[in-house]
């Protein structure tokens, strides 16, 4: 009887234990990536390039200069005229990295408003409102004209 009542405190623990970790599983970009543009409205014609691409390590440095081995998966819309329309997201393997990866992405939206401004062109006002931001492992990078209501969709579909 002690034995069973032993084993059974032993299992009731180990799934306590378990159930308390963190959760590893990542969301799926392409469903993420297409909630999120819908949420943001009129778009440009927008190129992606994500995690699941034959080049993703090389696409991965556009947005970020980040070690590529701390990412679990990422994608980037931009637009495919010269415009500042720009939503990316980095799911990275430990949570304790999305600052850095949040940091990264900031880097880059100042560099596409830097961008802008050498072509005097008016996108600049959009690329300087960009909302960069973290959530758990996620780091989230928004540049279009409804930054909201994109991070909401994010929000809503992470969560």
């Amino acid at each position: 009887m002690k034995r069973t009542v032993s084993l059974l405190l032993a299992l009731c623990l180990c799934f306590c234990l378990c159930a308390c970790g963190e959760s590893r599983e990542t969301v799926s970009m392409y469903d993420l990536r297409v909630e999120m543009l819908s949420a943001a409205g009129k778009l440009p014609d927008m190129l992606s390039a994500s995690s699941s691409d034959d080049n993703a390590k090389s696409s991965f440095s556009y947005i970020s200069d980040m070690d590529y081995d701390k990412v679990e998966a990422y994608f980037v819309s931009y637009a495919n005229e010269l415009a500042s329309y720009e939503i990316a997201v980095i799911a990275v393997k430990d949570a304790s990295d999305a600052s850095v990866a949040a940091d990264s992405l900031k880097q880059h939206a100042q560099n596409r408003v830097d961008f802008y401004r050498s072509y005097g062109i008016s996108e600049v006002p959009r690329a300087e409102n960009a909302l960069v931001f973290t959530d758990g492992r996620y780091a989230v990078l928004i540049m279009t004209d409804s930054n909201s209501a994109v991070r909401s969709a994010f929000e809503d579909f992470v969560n």
